[in-house]
């Protein structure tokens, strides 16, 4: 009798060992699944961010974009980002509940007020460096709003921060239903993440820095050209390469009776009119040597075959990538001219 006492017990014990270690299987196998899914989603917004860099232009759009690649990913409930103005820090975006999780939480932040600066987004905005609450619901470094964050089921918070130039900018808030959901793998993640937005951000600027650049260029041209075409006396632009005519202003082509499709592209030798020849080649050799020509004296043949005394200068400029000189002439009264002065 105590012996089948003895074999019930034992084997009581070996099943319930047993089902414990089932149990343990079963929970790594999950915790790893969990892990592994996680990674998952941290490198599927790293590849997301990646593509977002490349397409976004808006930096309001960037932070929003952000915070629905995090939430989602499925490591996350609810994302958010702060970002610094002076000394408020505004809600830029967020993704998942935030009007309920929120909904009591200033907007803006007053980064002057006291209870704010001890804050975990003041202090990552201040000192650049990642923080994580794993158990929020006994954090006693959590602000006042805790109590509501835990009552919506919040049980873990990340901070991130988000540079600009070099300067944190922002910070990206996330925040999980798990407790010790951010360990020490995942947070490296997400601070690779941080940097892939930093990067972004830095983008957004450079673009924005050309867009203006070529807006200022284009808009400086423009003025060039109608200055160019208003200006009283004839001018024209030539490239140094191939002496060709780049640009002629209307007082240029009023003088010769021509149009501008009629003029430019062709090379100053080519017509029968203008500077002559063996004034041509003192004008080139004077510019060759000097690098501009001043008040230099020629014969020009009009277009009536009149040869009249010109005066002229040149400077050289850069257009449109191409080295050339800004010619321009002022025709004398008619004068008995057998050689240039």
């Amino acid at each position: 009798m105590n012996g089948s006492i003895l074999l019930i017990l034992l084997l009581t014990v070996c099943v319930a060992a047993l089902l414990w270690r089932l149990h343990l299987e079963r929970t790594v196998h999950a915790r790893a699944r969990t892990r592994d899914e996680r990674v998952v989603g941290v490198l599927t917004s790293v590849l997301r961010a990646n593509r977002m860099v490349q397409r976004i232009d808006d930096e309001r759009e960037l932070l929003r974009e952000a915070c629905q690649i995090c939430v989602d990913a499925g490591y996350a409930i609810l994302a958010a980002v702060y970002q610094r103005d002076g000394d408020l820090a505004r809600r830029a975006a967020s993704a998942g509940p935030a009007a309920e999780v929120l909904a009591n939480v200033p907007d803006p932040l007053d980064l002057r007020d006291a209870e704010i600066q001890r804050s975990y987004t003041a202090r990552v905005l201040r000192d650049g460096v990642s923080a994580v609450s794993n158990n929020y619901v006994l954090d006693a470094q959590a602000g006042r709003w805790r109590a509501e964050a835990v009552a919506q089921g919040i049980r873990a918070i990340a901070w991130i921060p988000v540079r600009r130039a070099g300067e944190v900018e922002c910070v990206l808030m996330l925040c999980a239903r798990e407790a010790d959901f951010f360990d020490a793998e995942l947070m490296t993640m997400l601070e690779e993440l941080g940097a892939d937005l930093s990067f972004a951000m830095d983008i957004v600027d450079a673009r924005r820095a050309r867009e203006l650049n070529f807006r200022e260029i284009e808009a400086g041209r423009e003025r060039f050209r109608r200055l160019f075409q208003a200006a009283p006396i004839p001018m024209a632009i030539v490239a140094l390469k191939d002496r060709r005519i780049v640009e002629a202003d209307q007082a240029l082509c009023q003088r010769y009776g021509k149009s501008e499709g009629e003029i430019l592209g062709t090379s100053t030798a080519s017509h029968a009119y203008g500077v002559l020849p063996e004034d041509r080649d003192l004008f080139y050799r004077v510019l060759a040597t000097n690098g501009r020509v001043r008040d230099l004296r020629l014969r020009l043949q009009g277009a009536n075959g009149e040869v009249t005394p010109v005066i002229l200068c040149a400077e050289p400029i850069e257009h449109l990538g191409e080295s050339c000189c800004l010619i321009t002439s002022l025709e004398l009264q008619p004068m008995n001219l057998d050689e240039p002065q």
